[in-house]
């Protein structure tokens, strides 16, 4: 089987991709390419298609229109080796199938993808044998930090689906994000995002205890999706508890939990009115007099 997913940088106006090689079986009869364009997100651009240039062995590559009449490839000695013609797709208009009719064994084949909107374009896509396996979700997760507090917080975490079939994510509602020893579980997200779309995964982080110090942890998640790629659906994020550098701890000795150092009058100004400990219980310099009266 051949599968061969792709995805281009960003590309400026007449700006070529790198060469994007693929495979194709000896007897395969066609190849499938099927790429869709990407301006922003929730944003179907339908602008001017783009240039597809396929290579075969030491042939030019031969440049094939959005629909234009079939046009020939030739192989290494010049002669033709297949046909390749591209058209749009009528339910998603930033969407190009490019179809490759084999008629002779050549390789190696490669792809290239010229951009000719003037607004800088993406492309992703996928390779086959099949057509039906070009049409692929992929999924784009970002990377969040999810900063807890004292009480429960909501925050989202954005997934883009980039690919040319609906993405489904079937991760259970209640469930924990990252483990069960991570403090955030899942509270909402979309059941399927067509190409294009970008939704939000609602996250509650639990009410987490404040510290005197800074404290991060890491945890990875993979979503349950049908992106075939796992690691399109993996993403690592941090939890990162509250701080309260004065704040006092009852592991350090103090039983009053004090968040705000209280200055005692002079001459006890290093002391704590609250809890009578000294300043350096709350992230303060401590009084320089090791013998205080």
């Amino acid at each position: 089987m051949v599968f061969e997913p792709f995805r281009t940088s960003r590309l400026a106006e007449n700006e070529m991709s790198s060469p994007i090689e693929f495979v194709v079986l000896l007897g395969a009869e066609q190849t499938f390419l099927r790429a869709i364009a990407h301006l922003e997100a929730n944003v179907v651009h339908g602008g001017a298609p783009p240039t597809f240039l396929i290579k075969a062995g030491l042939g030019d590559p031969t440049a094939v229109e959005e629909g234009a009449d079939p046009v020939d490839i030739t192989g290494s000695g010049g002669t033709t080796v297949a046909t390749a013609d591209c058209h749009r797709i009528a339910e998603d208009i930033d969407t190009y199938l490019v179809t490759v009719n084999h008629s002779a064994p050549s390789g190696p084949w490669q792809l290239q993808i010229k951009n000719n909107e003037p607004e800088a374009l993406e492309f992703v896509g996928f390779i086959s044998h099949t057509e039906d396996e070009t049409l692929q979700p992929w999924a784009d997760f970002s990377q969040p930090q999810l900063n807890g507090q004292e009480a429960e917080t909501t925050h989202g975490i954005g997934v883009h689906n980039v690919g040319t079939a609906p993405l489904i994510i079937e991760d259970a509602i209640g469930s924990h994000l990252g483990g069960s020893g991570s403090p955030c579980i899942i509270t909402a997200r979309p059941n399927s995002i067509t190409p294009h779309d970008a939704h939000s995964i609602a996250v509650k982080c639990e009410a987490l205890v404040g510290q005197r110090r800074n404290r991060l942890e890491e945890f990875t998640h993979t979503f349950s999706t049908n992106d075939p790629n796992l690691a399109h659906s993996r993403i690592g994020f941090t939890v990162a508890w509250p701080t309260f550098p004065t704040m006092c701890l009852p592991d350090e000795g103090c039983s009053a939990r004090c968040k705000r150092f209280v200055s005692r009058m002079p001459p006890d100004e290093f002391q704590c009115e609250t809890c009578f400990h000294d300043a350096g219980f709350h992230g303060l310099p401590s009084n320089p007099d090791r013998n205080p009266r």
